[in-house]
């Protein structure tokens, strides 16, 4: 039987590490939360939810030139090794009965950080570790389909994990993710010469502004983290109408059905993305998925008629898939477009942008759940432009990147082989506070797929 080439076990090393890491800091969380039962779990999730944000913004932009200035693998590795540390250090600290709360006050914005960070280098190191027309299929694999794997039986049961043995356990796992890391032999190119943080940083956000495709993807997540927070409360209101009466007659259905918004777009996301990437072009792809899922939203009005479970399902869960594939498509093609030097600062200014959305969007959470209240045609028909709105700078922008998909396509047609022999390697920003994983990472913003030369300015 034969061995694997050195490409493909490079990315199952790399492609291990990076979900284990993702996973990690996404079930740690809670674990945080509920490690000192002597302090109040609300003052404790409020104090979390309130500096992490405020670190990642003071953080971020510098620790984008910082990646930018080092290997990405060494970055990677060594975040996951202070992620492992600091989850110890709290595991210990409960083992032997200390207080742990003055630990964990640094330590739950610490492991935010370093989430992002980790978010950060994967994405600049990705397209070192695979060719570049690969990058969508292995971020679909990354982002979507293998962290969902591991994370769906605790979704379905709702198990939430506790206690210093499981925190030592997350640690343990992040080190053994860096120890992944360093089997990773990709070539990097080496850093830029450095010019002083506040030029290198400059240059950063000059390059994403004045880049077209990049200030249109920016324009597209803000909107998205800003208008989220009006979908969600709309969805939510859907929900309780929808599952009022099935959840008694038959809760394991109504369980399965409540559940299948968080499963059903990461798989058919994924397989739809990489099935039409290669025709339509990766920023193509991403305005096309925002354009046909959005107007599902405006079946929540019906939850309420008829089978409702139905309406919510298809309202809720179509919008997520085409979020999904818009995410990983953005993703990639950023990725494409953006020099290798550049790549952590350019992901680290998106992560600041969505970041001050995020909080932005929480002061419309008030006014959002009183629309989601009144029921009938108009919340579903307010959602649903605000789920539309996202695409409108992609669509402003799709004739300067027009091009760019143009001569990706292009030469994959010339290569239709491909197509059979395209391995399995491989989201949009979705209000999610400032995750620890997902997607990203910080909430993080999306990246698109591209070119064979690198995008200018």
């Amino acid at each position: 039987m034969a061995s694997p080439s050195p490409a493909r076990r490079r990315f199952a090393l790399f492609a291990l590490a990076a979900v284990v890491v993702c996973v990690s800091y996404s079930l740690a969380e809670p674990a945080l939360w509920t490690a000192d039962r002597r302090i109040s779990l609300k003052l404790l999730v409020m104090f979390d939810r309130t500096v992490e944000p405020v670190a990642i913004l003071v953080l971020a932009l510098p620790l984008g030139v910082l990646i930018d200035r080092t290997r990405r693998r060494s970055v990677l590795v060594v975040s996951a090794l202070l992620g492992a540390g600091a989850l110890t250090s709290v595991s210990a600290a409960g083992a032997l009965g200390a207080p742990t709360w003055p630990l964990l006050l640094a330590v739950m914005p610490a492991s935010g950080v370093l989430a992002m960070v980790t978010g950060l280098g994967r994405d600049a190191y990705l397209p070192s570790v695979v060719r570049r027309e690969r990058l969508l299929p292995a971020n679909v694999l990354l982002l979507a389909l293998l962290p969902q794997i591991v994370v769906m039986p605790q979704r379905l049961t709702g198990t939430v994990w506790q206690g210093s043995a499981f925190l030592f356990a997350v640690g343990l796992a992040l080190a053994a993710a860096a120890a992944l890391f360093l089997g990773v032999s990709a070539v990097e190119r080496p850093p830029p010469p450095r010019a002083g943080l506040w030029r290198e940083t400059a240059e950063g956000i000059r390059f994403t502004v004045r880049h077209p495709a990049l200030r249109a993807i920016a324009l597209c997540l803000v909107l998205s983290a800003l208008l989220g927070e009006i979908t969600d409360a709309v969805a939510g209101g859907a929900w309780e109408t929808a599952f009022r009466d099935l959840s008694g007659a038959n809760s394991e259905f109504a369980r399965w059905l409540m559940s299948a918004p968080a499963y059903i777009p990461s798989v058919l996301g994924a397989l739809l993305a990489v099935l039409l990437h290669r025709r339509l072009g990766t920023f193509r792809l991403a305005w096309w998925a925002l354009l046909v899922s959005g107007p599902f939203t405006l079946l929540l009005a019906m939850s309420g008629t008829g089978p409702g479970w139905i309406w919510y399902v298809l309202g809720t869960a179509v919008p997520a898939t085409g979020t999904l594939i818009a995410s990983v498509a953005l993703l990639s093609h950023r990725q494409a477009v953006t020099p290798h030097r550049l790549l952590g600062r350019t992901g680290a200014l998106l992560v600041v942008l969505t970041t001050l959305a995020d909080g932005v969007a929480g002061l419309l959470e008030g006014p959002a759940e009183r629309l989601a209240e009144l029921g009938g045609v108009a919340p579903a028909a307010l959602a649903t432009v605000a789920a539309l709105a996202a695409a409108v700078p992609l669509l402003r922008a799709r004739r300067s990147a027009a091009d760019h998909d143009a001569g990706s396509t292009g030469s994959l047609r010339r290569a239709r082989r491909w197509r059979l022999s395209f391995p399995h390697e491989g989201l949009f920003h979705r209000r999610s506070g400032h995750g620890r994983g997902g997607a990203g990472d910080p909430g993080r913003p999306a990246a698109p797929v591209g070119p064979d030369r690198p995008g200018s300015p």
